[in-house]
């Protein structure tokens, strides 16, 4: 009996051991979708940047090149074309902001489901640990992989 104690012991031990590390490795996955999420995020900051910076450098070359020619920069044609460049940035700006949010909200969303199908994987080993060390405990002298039942 004591043999199938200690092995029962063992059993139990491994899958203990087991269950922390698929529940660790979860909560692990859904951390990593989430910092993917804010990389995807904070890379669409940086875009925006650069595309202001854009719009800022061709308004400062439209408006030198009008006041070069003697046109004042917010009259008709240099105006018309710093409006378009204006909302050229603003639709950039709002395709890559819905873009980003359906990128990073896909990507916590599939850490999410990664970590409930990892947990949902550990208690299923778990309760079929328990079960196989129980089996061990009662069946003194075989063990449960052997077949016998008690």
């Amino acid at each position: 009996m004591a043999s199938s104690t200690g092995s029962a012991l063992g059993q139990l031990g491994g899958t203990l051991l087991s269950f922390g590390q698929t529940r660790t490795a979860a909560k692990i996955a859904k951390g990593e979708a989430k910092v993917a999420a804010r990389q995807t995020e904070l890379g669409a900051v940086a875009r925006e940047a650069n595309r202001k910076e854009r719009l800022a450098e061709a308004m400062a070359s439209q408006m030198a090149g009008a006041g070069a020619k003697g046109i004042a920069a917010f009259e008709g044609s240099p105006l018309t074309i710093l409006q378009a460049d204006i909302e050229r940035e603003e639709r950039g700006t709002q395709r890559d902001k819905f873009a980003t949010e359906l990128q990073a909200y896909t990507q916590r969303a599939a850490g999410k489901i990664q970590s409930k199908q990892m947990m949902a994987k550990a208690y299923l080993q778990l309760g079929e640990g328990l079960q196989d060390a129980y089996k061990t405990y009662k069946t003194p002298g075989q063990s449960a992989a052997s077949g016998g039942t008690g």
